[in-house]
C-alpha cells in the first residue's frame, strides 16, 4: 500500500493479509445539519473517529480544531488504535470527512495511514461484508507529532505577503460573499488574494479524480504546485480534500489553515474581501 489512496479491492486483499484498523470518520452536515448515518452498517472491524465528538477540541470556540497530541492520543487508544498498526480511514459520504482524519493522523506522525476511495458507499456497491461498529479495548497511542501540516492564523497573515497560496475549498458563492455564512457572527467573503476550489471539483461520484485530471483542476485555478499551499474552508475539514489532491499531484508545501473561515471571518481584525 504505497498511494494515499486505496480501492474498495485493493482494501479488501490488503485486510486478508494482514492486520488493518478501519477508521469511520463522522461529521454532521456543517452548513445542512443533516445528521451523519452513524448507526449505518460499517465496513467489518471499524472503529468510529467522531469530529463532532472527542475527535475534534472544543474548547477553541471554533467547530472542528485539532486536538493536542496528547488528547488525540488518548482518544485514538481508548478506540483501540495504536500507532503500530495500519489504518484506513473512511466515511459514510464517499469522500468527505475522511482527509480531515487522515491529515490529523499524519500531524500525529502516523505514517502507515490510507484513504479508502469511494468509502462506504463503494464498498457497500462492491457487495462486500459489512458488520456491526467494533468495540476494541483501551490500548495506548503513541504519538509523534509532525510539524508543517496545520497553520495558524498567524501563519496566514504572514502568507499574505509571500508567493503562498491560499486555497478556499468552499463554495463559489460563499467564497464571493454572495451569500451569508452559515455560522453566527461570520462574516461573508475570503482572504485577500485567496484561489477558489470547491472540494467537489475535485471529486467523482465520491472519488477523487484521477491525477491528471486533479492537475488540470489547479491549473484552471492558477494554482502553481510548485509553491506553498495553505488549505482553508469552513471549519478546516473540507480543506482537507484539497491538501490530499494537491499531495496526490505532486506538491511538497502543503498545510490547512485549522480555523479556516470560522476563525477568519469572525475575527474583525483579519481582512476580508467579496466579489461585487
Amino acid at each position: 500500500m504505497s498511494s494515499v489512496l486505496l480501492s474498495v479491492g485493493e482494501l479488501a486483499s490488503s485486510m486478508q493479509q494482514k492486520p488493518i484498523t478501519l477508521l469511520r470518520a463522522l461529521m454532521d452536515d456543517p452548513v445542512s445539519n443533516t445528521p451523519d448515518t452513524r448507526k449505518a452498517m460499517v465496513l467489518p472491524a471499524s472503529v468510529d473517529f467522531d469530529l463532532d465528538s472527542e475527535g475534534s477540541d472544543h474548547t477553541t470556540g471554533f467547530p472542528h480544531s485539532m486536538p493536542s497530541a496528547d488528547d488525540l492520543a488518548i482518544y485514538l487508544g481508548n478506540q483501540g488504535v495504536t500507532a503500530n498498526t495500519p489504518i484506513v480511514v473512511y466515511d459514510t459520504r464517499g469522500i468527505y470527512t475522511a482527509p480531515r482524519v487522515w491529515w490529523m493522523l499524519k500531524a500525529l506522525g502516523h505514517s502507515d495511514v490510507y484513504l479508502l476511495n469511494g468509502g462506504q458507499p463503494a464498498w457497500k456497491n462492491a457487495g462486500l461484508p459489512v458488520s456491526e461498529q467494533q468495540q476494541y479495548g483501551k490500548l495506548t497511542y503513541q504519538a509523534t507529532p509532525r510539524p508543517g501540516w496545520f497553520s495558524n492564523s498567524s501563519a496566514v497573515l504572514q502568507a499574505l505577503n509571500t508567493d503562498a497560496q491560499l486555497v478556499d475549498a468552499r463554495s463559489t458563492a460563499r467564497f464571493k460573499g454572495e451569500i451569508s455564512e452559515p455560522r453566527k457572527g461570520v462574516r461573508a467573503g475570503h482572504m485577500p488574494g485567496a484561489f477558489n476550489v470547491p472540494f467537489d471539483t475535485l471529486l467523482k461520484n465520491g472519488h477523487f479524480l484521477p491525477v491528471s485530471e486533479l492537475k488540470n483542476v489547479f491549473q484552471g485555478a492558477r494554482i502553481d504546485l510548485r509553491k506553498p499551499i495553505i488549505c482553508t474552508c469552513g471549519s478546516g475539514v473540507t480543506a482537507c480534500i484539497i491538501g490530499v489532491a494537491a499531495l496526490m499531484c505532486g506538491a511538497t508545501q502543503v498545510s490547512v489553515y485549522d480555523g479556516s473561515w470560522s476563525e477568519w471571518g469572525a475575527g474583525t481584525h483579519y481582512p476580508v474581501v467579496t466579489d461585487e
